[in-house]
């Protein structure tokens, strides 16, 4: 078959164009990269914002039917590799709750409450735990903020105003800071800080970058959606955490309708989705975590049968989230501790080893056909405070379990270290 020379170079240059698209841009681009994770089953084209659940990191909340009235947020399962980024979703997307006119702006906060920005009415609209339909939306021209708004996000701790919400406008491109007050019924009412940042590109979806990451001195960025110029930027922030204008960056460029964002809480990576007929969710890779590290230390005491009890954390171990601990392999029916302390022990004891200096002490009795060996199972969770003092804090685990099978009559699990971010 041959080819025109119009039509050769017509595949040359959507070859250039695709090649150019979704760029990290100098310095960025030697530890950053962008993967295209594909549009979600079952959510309706055009995509607005997307969020992270707390304890819930396989599924990805995503705006569907952005900026009509028949506008929801869908619960999408994804689907994880190795070294657990997101490459894909492992089903159709179910639908959790009516959001009419959602925008790029969605985001869980105080009380499970998703708060979601509103286009083109300019309101903040919030879906209460349990709700199908939004419960309460706060119009917010008369507070100060003019035109519609385009995004969200709650200042992480560790940065300036850390807990206040701040408030993109998708109209203005200004960054706006505001406080919520429970309002009696589950929901919240706002009030605006006077004062904005004047920034550009109609703005989406934005996040602070997470402490650790290449090229990013620790809590001084803030990273912007620019719908009109098809970019991720970043700003150095001010005592306020809002960005300084002159600081711009270019991080990413080459995008179509860049929309919503979200923080993946087990990598740290950000994904965002894009806005119209080509409708997709694009990962970039290479931030920090958010969750805490995990790393074992010390020996176990084996118990009944010579099963050795383990202790495991699952879901992301960070302020503000709610991680479960897990214990397995114990002896059925067992009564025991889980200890949990600030400091790591080596006392010798029974036969093993005192791995914490407990501070916390929580009685349980593990779950399983009582005397079977091997068969025991806990689980509880805690959550973690969102407390700035926390951060860069090491915390100790360890079970231990009375069992009449164990040689000495005890068992012990081996311990886990865990650091807040």
């Amino acid at each position: 078959m041959t080819t025109s020379p119009f039509l050769s170079w017509f595949l040359i240059a959507v070859a250039a164009g695709s090649a150019a698209a979704q760029t990290v841009q100098p310095p960025y681009s030697g530890h950053y990269s962008a993967v295209n994770v594909g549009m979600p089953a079952g959510v309706p084209a055009p995509l607005g914002g997307l969020a992270f659940r707390n304890g819930e990191p396989g599924v990805l909340y995503v705006g569907g039917a952005a900026n009509k009235a028949t506008a929801a947020v869908y619960k999408v399962p994804v689907v994880r590799d190795a070294q657990n980024h997101i490459t894909g979703f492992a089903g159709a997307g179910v639908k959790f709750a009516d959001a009419p006119n959602l925008d790029g702006g969605l985001q869980f906060g105080p009380g499970g409450v998703l708060f979601f920005t509103r286009y083109p009415m300019n309101e903040l609209g919030m879906i209460k735990p349990g709700s199908a339909a939004m419960d309460k939306s706060v119009a917010l021209t008369g507070l100060g903020i003019p035109g519609s708004l385009g995004s969200l996000t709650f200042v992480p701790a560790g940065f300036p105003n850390a807990g206040r919400l701040k408030l993109a406008s998708f109209t203005t491109s200004r960054v706006h800071t505001a406080s919520l007050v429970a309002d009696g019924n589950g929901t919240f009412d706002v009030t605006v800080a006077p004062g904005f940042a004047q920034i550009q590109g109609a703005l989406e979806g934005c996040f602070y970058v997470a402490p650790d990451s290449p090229l990013f001195p620790n809590f001084t960025r803030m990273m912007f959606a620019e719908y009109n110029n098809g970019a991720l930027t970043v700003y150095t922030i001010d005592a306020n955490g809002d960005p300084i204008p002159a600081t711009r960056q270019v991080f990413l460029s080459g995008l179509n309708g860049v929309e919503g964002a979200a923080i993946d809480p087990l990598t740290g990576d950000f994904l965002f989705s894009t806005f119209g007929a080509n409708s997709r969710v694009i990962a970039v890779r290479g931030f920090a975590t958010v969750c805490g590290t995990v790393a074992r230390y010390g020996q176990g005491l084996s118990g009944s049968g010579g099963f050795v009890p383990r202790i495991d954390t699952l879901g992301c171990f960070a302020r503000n989230q709610t991680p479960s601990f897990a214990v397995s392999q114990g002896r059925g029916g067992a009564p025991g501790v889980l200890l949990f302390g600030f400091q790591q022990a080596g006392l010798p004891l029974f036969g093993g080893t005192l791995l914490v200096t407990p501070f916390v002490v929580i009685d349980h009795v593990l779950a399983g056909t009582s005397g079977q060996p091997g068969a025991g199972t806990f689980q509880v969770e805690i959550a973690v405070p969102n407390d700035l003092n926390l951060l860069n804090t090491d915390f100790f685990f360890q079970a231990a379990y009375l069992d009449p099978g164990a040689p000495q009559g005890v068992s012990f699990t081996g311990g886990i270290r865990l650091d807040v971010r």
